[in-house]
């Protein structure tokens, strides 16, 4: 697995499996929305029930005040489906705690007040990546499991053996040898330790995750990528529960294991980013997954590096001295976009009378979060002119969830059509990157879907795009001719 932040045939393609019986429990009527939105029993705690408090989310109740709407005037609009049209609302609300986001890196965000974009049907799994990702211990669907058995040891050393074969240098250009040997010795070594030593499988559960989802992409036996699914919601489930332990100490100021932390959120965010190929084009699923658990391991990150004692010479300060220099907002998120400001005009032109009722621009916050996902772009843009290596590109590409607002994924999560436009248009960036594992189709898929669902009007914005999809897909065509 490399340090810095995973070619399918299809990312639509859903494998079926039985379910279990479906757990029912007594109504509570007076529950949270969380639970209600679940379907499971609520003890009703105040402030925060028991599943909320056990999850790490916010707890919200349907008698609490909401928020008010953003002021902004939408309408209904004709969309690419022939479904109907497009749907998206503004909340308003403000952004999750941090602490929210940080204790639940590889947990799903919660669905309450979303509009649902990606129904599950019985018999079959949710994509690997999608937000409706059910934990073991959701009092749901619990219906993975993996017991100890020769099955589940043999796969792990199948797991362990396609990491070091395959995914520990995975760009054209490999990075330093420091680097390459760190997380080829160094880091497996650490997570074999922790493991046997202290009982701490956080960082051995995700490069299973991570090793699983490599196998994934790659295979075309339906039996196999069943069981690789099932391998990988596991792992991904279990290396959320270690590490909100490992999160739990270092709030008690247990510093010794804080490098141990900041390697199991760099995984993390490799996992996350990852995970975007995985999502369906048909009903289109956002990379909310993606952005939610990118945000929070990167901010698990942040916190441990300032917990790590530089005395004991700890391995994160190799990596954190390696290329890209990431540190600076200003040339991130505050950087010149003009060139990208075109994304944010109504297609119908400022004179008209669609673009004098859109209202959305004129609340400021909006704007800048807008704003700040343009400069992040053109920031990506300007150091591929400068030629930074693969690799550090890549690391650009995961950034997009530390850096841009995150009232920017609630906006995708409403399918706000300004949105949707700016985050295809970032997706263009991985295009020239899918010869990467961990980017693959992701950027091709992302945009097919968006295409999709976005109104007519602001689909046009795209036709670029779409032309250059199509345009590959016939070189790619005529080269396999």
């Amino acid at each position: 697995m490399s340090s810095n932040f995973l070619d399918m045939n299809d990312g639509s393609t859903q494998e079926s499996r039985p379910r279990g019986p479906r757990l029912y429990h007594k109504k509570s009527r007076t529950g949270c929305m969380r639970c209600k939105q679940r379907r499971v029993k609520c003890d009703e705690g105040r402030p925060s029930c028991g599943s909320c408090t056990r999850h790490a989310v916010d707890c919200v109740y349907s008698n609490a005040s909401p928020a008010p709407p953003i002021g902004a005037r939408r309408t209904t609009s004709a969309t690419r489906h022939d479904g109907g049209s497009s749907i998206y609302q503004a909340t308003g609300s403000s952004p999750p705690l941090a602490s929210s986001v940080v204790a639940n890196t590889l947990s799903p965000p919660s669905n309450e007040n979303r509009t649902a974009y990606s129904p599950r049907t019985p018999g079959s799994y949710p994509s690997p990546g999608s937000s409706h990702l059910t934990s073991v211990d959701d009092g749901g669907d619990a219906d993975i499991n993996l017991p100890e058995s020769s099955w589940r040891r043999i796969w792990e050393l199948r797991l362990l053996n396609n990491y070091h074969a395959n995914m520990v240098q995975p760009f054209p250009v490999a990075q330093s040898p420091e680097i390459v040997h760190m997380w080829q010795h160094d880091i497996s070594e650490l997570s074999m330790r922790m493991a046997q030593q202290h009982n701490r499988c956080s960082l051995l559960h995700v490069t299973f995750a991570n090793s699983a989802l490599y196998l994934w992409t790659r295979s075309t036996d339906r039996r196999e990528r069943e069981e690789l699914m099932k391998l990988l919601q596991w792992y991904q489930i279990s290396c959320s529960k270690e590490q909100r332990r490992d999160i739990d100490e270092l709030h008690q100021n247990l510093t010794e294991n804080a490098d141990y932390v900041c390697f199991t959120s760099i995984m993390i965010l490799a996992h996350s980013i990852a995970l975007v190929q995985t999502l369906v084009v048909d009903p289109w699923e956002p990379p909310v997954m993606w952005l939610h658990m990118g945000r929070g391991a990167g901010e698990v990150l942040n916190m441990a590096r300032q917990l790590v004692n530089p005395e004991t010479k700890p391995k994160i300060g190799l990596f954190a001295k390696g290329p890209p220099d990431m540190s600076n907002a200003a040339e991130l998120i505050n950087c010149d976009h003009s060139s990208l400001d075109w994304l944010l005009e109504h297609p119908a032109g400022s004179g008209s009378i669609a673009a004098q009722e859109d209202r959305e621009l004129d609340d400021e916050n909006v704007r800048r979060v807008y704003n700040n996902a343009l400069s992040y772009t053109c920031s990506v843009l300007r150091a591929i002119d400068r030629g930074e290596p693969d690799f550090a590109v890549v690391r650009r590409l995961g950034g997009f969830a530390l850096w841009v607002p995150v009232e920017f994924t609630r906006f995708i999560e409403e399918r706000r059509p300004r949105a949707m436009v700016v985050l295809a248009n970032f997706m263009s960036i991985w295009l020239d990157y899918s010869h990467i594992w961990m980017i693959g189709r992701a950027g091709e898929l992302q945009i097919r879907g968006i295409y999709k669902v976005l109104p007519i009007d602001w689909s046009s914005k795209l036709d670029g795009l779409f032309a250059r999809l199509n345009s590959r897909k016939q070189v790619g065509d005529a080269m396999v001719a």
